[in-house]
């Protein structure tokens, strides 16, 4: 079951190094360091025109690339891959198999930054989601969990899809394709932070907040936020920056907000593997009202709306869910994390605000702004790798 997906240990024998032994080691380690390096880049790119870019492609597409399909595909890797194990107690895949598909997506990456031939990247890239998809669907088959295989492989195939998308853009053989892919590949992020969300969320806060509470779900609020989504995304292909578009955020935000006020309880506060999940959820309900004002209204810049969605939402979440099953899987207490972590989390909580909220008010400050939210990310994810690193590449404890 998902909602215990993050408190089980690996059962493997000790050894020095492990790690291939788990899917969520390589790639939370890969998707840690490259935050760190691709907000490095940007930064070199935005601020000093660095000659990162490709020809053809622009560099605010080209940064949000390797957010999507780099960070965040990372993160998706490293948790599919865990959970299916847990789920369905089959091995996925490990070692030789595991350090191949880690390798698939570092080429990727070198790829894309390098100015590789557009066929060879997307190639790779290809291969990369190819091979996720069935080291992630094998295990799941063979349990008969047909419904977890609907869900989570069908997004595997849909991101994808979508990054083939934005290289046949950047190549110049589908005018809308760079807009297409990345839309697509953000929204997909964010229907994965929502299912995972309406699985864990009330779970862990019932569980980990040291007091009896018992939390509400409704079918309601879940159709309507991945449809509400759905309608999002369509309008996005078909009518962008729209009262359609603005409609659809509308509605999608709508429907968070109210499971945040049906998840919510006080004693999260002190829990920060608990509130950063809680607080990436409604940075990522900001985010939407924010892109309804930006396209509903022209209040304010849509630039912001998207990092509050990005940086706030799906950076927060990421973090929290790398932190808590990187504890879990090695034998750590998910109740009695490190210290370091809240103030990481709340750093990034400033970041978000600073990078998203700043330039909305005060649009003469936004150079400013875009600089500071860099240098706090880049130094979030930095501790949060070398914090982790040892946890990833050595033992579980106790085993």
């Amino acid at each position: 079951m998902m909602m215990s997906v993050l408190q089980i240990e690996e059962r493997k024998a000790p050894k020095r190094f492990a790690l291939f032994d788990l899917g969520f080691r390589p790639f939370f380690l890969l998707a840690s360091l490259y935050a760190v390096v691709a907000a490095g880049l940007w930064l070199g790119v935005y601020f000093f025109g660095a000659p990162w870019v490709p020809a053809g492609v622009p560099s605010t597409y080209w940064h949000a690339h390797e957010m999507v399909f780099g960070y965040g595909f990372a993160v998706v890797a490293g948790f599919l891959l865990t959970v299916v194990h847990n789920w369905t107690g089959i091995q996925t895949i490990q070692n030789a198999k595991l350090a191949a598909l880690a390798g698939l997506w570092l080429a990727g990456r070198l790829c894309y930054l390098f100015h590789a031939p557009w066929w060879l990247t997307a190639s790779v890239e290809i291969l990369f989601a190819t091979g996720l998809l069935i080291a992630a669907t094998g295990p799941l088959y063979r349990a008969r969990q047909w419904r977890n295989i609907s869900i989570f492989p069908v997004k595997v195939v849909l991101m994808g899809l979508a990054n083939l998308l934005f290289y046949l853009g950047a190549a110049g053989l589908l005018a809308e394709g760079m807009r297409w892919g990345l839309y697509t590949g953000l929204y997909l992020l964010v229907a994965l932070i929502f299912t995972m969300a309406r699985r864990v969320v009330p779970f862990f806060i019932e569980r980990g907040i040291g007091y009896p509470v018992q939390l509400r779900n409704s079918k309601l609020a879940d159709l309507t936020s991945l449809f509400g989504l759905l309608g999002l995304w369509i309008a996005e292909m078909l009518a962008p920056a729209s009262v359609w578009t603005a409609g659809f955020a509308l509605i999608t935000a709508g429907a968070q907000v109210f499971r945040l006020s049906w998840w919510y309880a006080k004693g999260m506060w002190s829990k920060p593997l608990i509130w950063v999940l809680w607080g990436g959820l409604a940075w990522v309900t900001l985010g939407l009202l924010m892109k309804a004002l930006a396209e509903g209204l022209g209040l304010i810049s849509l630039f912001s709306a998207w990092h509050a969605i990005a940086y706030g939402g799906v950076g927060m979440v990421t973090v929290g869910m790398m932190a808590r099953a990187t504890l879990g899987h090695t034998g750590r207490s998910v109740l009695a994390p490190s210290k370091m972590l809240a103030p990481l989390f709340l750093a990034l909580v400033i970041g978000a605000a600073i990078r998203s909220l700043i330039p909305a008010i005060l649009p003469a400050w936004h150079g400013g702004a875009v600089a500071v939210s860099l240098f706090i990310w880049i130094g979030v994810f930095s501790l949060f790798f070398l914090h982790h690193l040892p946890l990833w590449i050595g033992p579980s404890k106790g085993r």
